[in-house]
């Protein structure tokens, strides 16, 4: 248990802006009525086009109004429509789901019509009957369109190309008039600030709240709005061995909150485009790379020709709630990996004299951040055919393939493995038995041959080799583990402008020093994705933070489609079949929301009916601590004692558990029973839980988490017994650990390592506390050349690492 002197906070920023935002600080508004603000409210500005005076909001409402919206859905038709019946569409959503072929619906029909014996209406007989159904209900979603491009290759011949598309347009329109979705739409550029005692701090977080887009906004008509699409494009493998690949584009729109638009279900991403992958056997020339360029440009435009009108003149749209707006739509990020930047920025690679997509820095000089670059600048871009719209400035940093891959999975844990072999058989068995040492954790993987695995984050590594690779014994080592905990402190630092410059500026210093101190090897640390690092706080300051721009949510749906492929297809012209499997499902999910929505809009008002509280559930997920796994028999006070003759952490247990109790009364001023001290009997009886579930507030993005912490010797096999911060509030109770000890002077290798050192009281020192005092849950390291101490496991996720750089802050750390 770590304990802190206060409760779950936001930081004191006081002239500090670099640790003040919860997601990225960029600069401080001045106030002449700072009197008035309270500590954390919110000022919203809009730029001056919209005629919208700013406000200021209390934080609770600002958080408040992160919550699920209700609304009527329309009752003049049936929602699961054009189906007959609900049941109707349950069967065709199971049939589509399983890829079921027409003889097993066929049969399957005819077993059900054989138990038939529901009262609701079941009236498909035959597969004809759902796939009918289903083609009238494609209307619902924009549906896709072929169109064959003819363009000469290499040879001088013409080649066909096939390219599925559907819409932008009208899909976003969908997404516009949709009931569940519109309310979430944001219309106007927003420019927020925090106040933090002493004045407000601008903060960004979506792209709607960044720079580009204010500036675009402010040059459109006073009645113009932004449409902000995010577009991807990467192939994808389809078969098991990679033989067959598809090649989508998929579509965000990020006026929605982050939540919807990079998340799954129709507010989600969206596949609005296929393209053709062209095959070796049209290569082996110098001339195929500008080939395949100019084949996915001319191919590209058709997609983009869908908003090409509209981004010029604008358009008016009647959203959800038949308010009229004037729309221009503007591509604001391309998420992609450097091969699809390469060919989007009209590129051929790393081996040009200027290799990056966004300026043009020389080849020989990528490993230096210089303060300013040149940047590319657009000419003939098929980009440029929509308004407000530069491919270079679109071009986003890619957080997977340049931070997870590109540094950390090949380059340092490559480097690392040499020099633990280096080191010897005992060294390396040392560093394994550190792993096997890592207590078990949600959001860590645990592996018994740690160093036969390869790694993407390092998380683990630090801890796993702090007391193998010693200053004064392994310097190159040493060295190294500085390198990749500057790495990992840029990765989580991410949402913070200047300490994220100082840490990446750190990483390369140390790299350097590296490479100098490096023998036998060949290793060139100038490479490419080392340099984009310098571009993505510029990309933070103009489009959000950098889970706005990751291609990881889009590779995630490579797996549907892999499925598709798989269980729709007959393996031959693969394209349209997914495609068409693909758009019936967005179809489906459709008349599902419309479902949902209205049943759960009848129940609320058959509870409003008959008088039920339906405030209760509304706010059912806004909790602080749930306690679970009950012991079935409640346990004694006499009990409890005879514990601590084995085990010293439940010794004096009444004597404190009254000792605590008269406080509680005294420190609320409540009056006691009968006007007397608690004295506990031992016949008093306790309810044993060894699971709780914590809600918290993160300090990295205000919005609610959970925690989920455990107090159970046999939970899968292993004792568990989990740490957390601590406050100061009341009631329920638990018995608590404390690593409150001092540790004596730091350790230079935590001063270079940035780590915190905690160390355990004895154990017969255990504390009640109340469970509601915990802030949030904490992972801690056993470092075995120190008995009893701990190092904090701070790289998990911001939000804990953020705690402990608060808590570095305060110790006076530097």
């Amino acid at each position: 248990m770590l304990s802190m002197s206060s409760s779950h906070e936001m930081p004191d920023v006081g002239g500090d802006p670099t640790v003040s935002s919860a997601w990225l600080s960029v600069g401080i508004s001045n106030d002449d009525e700072v009197a008035a603000d309270n500590l954390n409210n919110i000022q919203i500005e809009y730029p001056p086009s919209a005629a919208i005076p700013s406000q200021k909001i209390p934080f609770t409402e600002f958080t408040q109004g992160h919550r699920p919206r209700a609304y009527k859905p329309d009752l003049s038709t049936d929602p699961w429509y054009p189906f007959q019946s609900h049941l109707d569409f349950e069967f065709a959503e199971l049939v589509l789901e399983a890829a079921l072929n027409k003889e097993q619906v066929n049969h399957f029909l005819k077993l059900l019509k054989s138990v038939h014996s529901t009262t609701e209406v079941f009236t498909i007989n035959e597969y004809n009957d759902i796939q009918n159904t289903w083609k009238a209900a494609s209307h619902c979603m924009t549906a896709f369109k072929k169109e064959v491009v003819c363009i000469d290759g290499v040879d001088g011949e013409p080649h066909e190309f096939v390219m599925y598309y559907c819409s932008l347009w009208d899909w976003v329109c969908n997404l516009l008039k949709h009931p569940n979705i519109g309310p979430h739409f944001v219309v106007d550029v927003q420019h927020l600030s925090k106040f933090n005692s002493l004045s407000f701090i601008h903060f960004i977080d979506e792209p709607w709240m960044a720079d580009k887009l204010w500036n675009i906004q402010s040059k459109l008509p006073p009645d113009g709005k932004v449409l902000l699409f995010i577009l991807y494009t990467d192939k994808a493998k389809l078969s098991s061995f990679g033989q067959q690949k598809g090649y989508p584009v998929v579509a965000h729109l990020a006026n929605l909150p982050m939540s919807s638009w990079n998340g799954e279900g129709i507010g989600g991403g969206h596949v609005v485009g296929w393209l053709p992958i062209i095959f070796k056997e049209y290569s082996g020339k110098p001339q195929f790379a500008n080939f395949k360029n100019a084949v996915w440009h001319e191919l590209f435009r058709k997609l983009l020709q869908t908003v090409e009108k509209k981004s010029e003149t604008g358009c008016w749209v009647n959203c959800w709630d038949g308010v009229a707006h004037h729309f221009f739509p503007v591509i604001l990020i391309l998420s992609a990996d450097y091969e699809e930047q390469a060919v989007m920025a009209l590129i051929c690679g790393v081996k040009l004299n200027f290799p990056c997509p966004i300026c043009l820095i020389p080849c020989d000089h990528i490993s230096e951040f210089p303060a300013q670059c040149e940047l590319r600048t657009s000419e003939n871009s098929t980009f440029t055919v929509i308004e407000n719209t530069d491919v270079y400035h679109a071009l986003s940093w890619d957080h997977l393939h340049a931070n997870f891959t590109g540094k950390f999975g090949d380059p340092l844990w490559a480097k690392l493995l040499r020099i633990l072999d280096k080191a010897g058989h005992q060294a390396m068995a040392r560093v394994e038995k550190n792993f096997s040492e890592m207590p078990h954790w949600h959001m860590l993987n645990h592996f018994e041959e740690a160093l036969s695995i390869s790694y993407t984050d390092g998380i683990e590594v630090v801890f796993a080799c702090h007391n193998i690779l010693l200053q004064n014994t392994k310097k190159e080592g040493y060295l190294l583990l500085c390198c990749l905990r500057a790495y990992i402190e840029f990765d989580l630092y991410m949402n913070s402008l200047v300490v994220g410059w100082e840490v990446v500026s750190t990483f390369n210093v140390l790299m350097q020093k590296y490479a100098e101190k490096e023998d036998n090897t060949k290793k060139n640390w100038n490479f490419l994705k080392n340099h984009t690092c310098m571009h993505v706080f510029d990309d933070i300051e103009a489009k959000g933070v950098t889970c706005n721009f990751n291609t990881k949510p889009n590779e995630k749906m490579h797996g549907p489609l892999k499925e598709k492929y798989q269980n729709h297809t007959n393996f031959k012209n693969v394209a349209q079949q997914i495609l068409d499997v693909d758009h019936l499902e967005a179809v489906s999910e459709l008349i599902h929301c419309r479902i949902s929505d209205y049943e759960a809009y009848m129940e609320t008002n058959m509870q409003s009916t008959i008088g039920s509280n339906t405030n209760n559930a509304e706010h059912e997920d806004f909790f602080h601590v749930r306690l679970g796994s009950q012991i079935k028999q409640p346990l004694t006070l006499e009990a409890i004692e005879q514990r601590g003759m084995i085990d010293k952490a439940f010794m004096q247990f009444c004597m404190k558990l009254s000792k605590l109790l008269n406080r509680y009364f005294e420190v609320t001023q409540k009056p006691l029973l009968g006007g007397k001290c608690i004295q506990l009997q031992v016949n008093h009886e306790i309810t044993e839980y060894q699971y709780i579930k914590v809600n918290f507030e993160s300090t990295v993005d205000w919005c609610q988490y959970t925690d989920h912490l455990w107090c159970n010797p046999h939970f899968h096999g292993h004792s568990c017994y989990d740490c957390c911060i601590v406050g100061n509030k009341s009631s329920p109770l638990a018995l608590v650990h404390p690593y409150d000890a001092p540790t004596g002077p730091r350790l230079m290798k935590d001063v270079h390592l940035n780590l915190w050192r905690s160390h355990e009281q004895p154990w017969e020192s255990a504390e009640i506390f109340s469970v509601e005092s915990i802030i949030c849950s904490a992972l801690l390291y056993p470092d075995n050349t120190r008995p009893g101490e701990h190092l904090v496991v701070d790289m998990i996720d911001t939000d804990i690492f953020l705690h402990v750089q608060m808590m570095h802050k305060a110790a006076g750390h530097h």
